[in-house]
């Protein structure tokens, strides 16, 4: 246990708030087979959390027995996607905006490559692929790593409804968060992501004007544009928003009921 310690005072001392399996064995001085009993001894003791394949991620004092990527997202994702272009999306970056009522357990990352892992830490991960061009586009950074920023994150929950849980989830967001938006800021997205990006934006100001929310959007819709649903993963028609050209699957009280509870 006292070399096991003495890894984990080099790394703070270095300033290191991750590690990889090499890193440890080069400081360790030991062969592969020694620094794994090293780290799995570590883990037992709650003082590191293997975050990927080959890299750790040390736990705080005061969080040991916490799981890194329930307290520090924006580090387990920069660990688990170093080196790659990426972003904390969706409804995870709704919830590190704390614009989610519940908690979401499955953690969402956009990245321009493909991540062979299903788990970040003792989470379901979920990763969506992303062009190089919109990856950053809206975002912000979190130490090493980047999450959407509040329009971008409502506005990419609006292209993709499913990836939030559906039009119920979203209009709670978009209800938190509308004081804060700005439509300056959802131009570029809105341009960037073409007829998508407009059927999203339409989305957003069907929601705020049934809501009555605070929120300057209004895209001009022709009586000519194709209908969109608000919920495309449900064909379903209760409402058809004559003004946006977008069809409910539910009705506004009923939106209304479970935003407001």
């Amino acid at each position: 246990m006292v070399r096991s310690l003495d890894l984990v005072d080099t790394l703070v001392a270095a300033g290191r708030e991750d590690f990889t399996f090499e890193a440890a064995r080069t400081i360790l001085g030991v062969p592969s087979p020694a620094t794994a009993k090293v780290l799995r001894q570590l883990r037992d003791q709650g003082f590191v959390e293997r975050l990927s394949r080959s890299h750790y991620a040390i736990r705080p004092l005061g969080l040991l027995g916490t799981s890194a990527t329930a307290d520090d997202l924006p580090l387990a994702v920069a660990a688990a996607f170093d080196g790659r272009q990426h972003r904390i999306a969706y409804l995870s970056a709704l919830a590190e905006l704390g614009l989610l009522t519940h908690p979401a357990r499955t953690v969402v990352v956009a990245c321009t490559q493909q991540v062979r892992r299903h788990h970040l830490g003792r989470r379901p991960l979920r990763v969506v692929i992303e062009r190089s061009t919109t990856i950053h586009l809206g975002a912000e950074t979190m130490g090493r790593s980047w999450h959407s920023g509040v329009e971008r994150a409502v506005f990419e929950c609006a292209l993709r409804v499913d990836l939030v849980g559906g039009p119920e989830a979203l209009a709670s967001a978009l209800q938190r968060a509308a004081s804060t938006i700005r439509a300056r800021r959802l131009a570029p997205l809105v341009k960037a992501f073409g007829p998508r990006g407009v059927a999203a934006e339409r989305r957003l100001a069907s929601l705020a004007r049934a809501l009555d929310l605070t929120l300057d959007l209004g895209p001009k819709v022709s009586s000519a544009r194709p209908i969109i649903r608000l919920d495309p993963q449900n064909d379903h028609i209760e409402w058809i928003d004559s003004a946006m050209r977008v069809a409910w699957s539910t009705s506004v009280d009923e939106l209304r009921a479970v935003v407001e509870n």
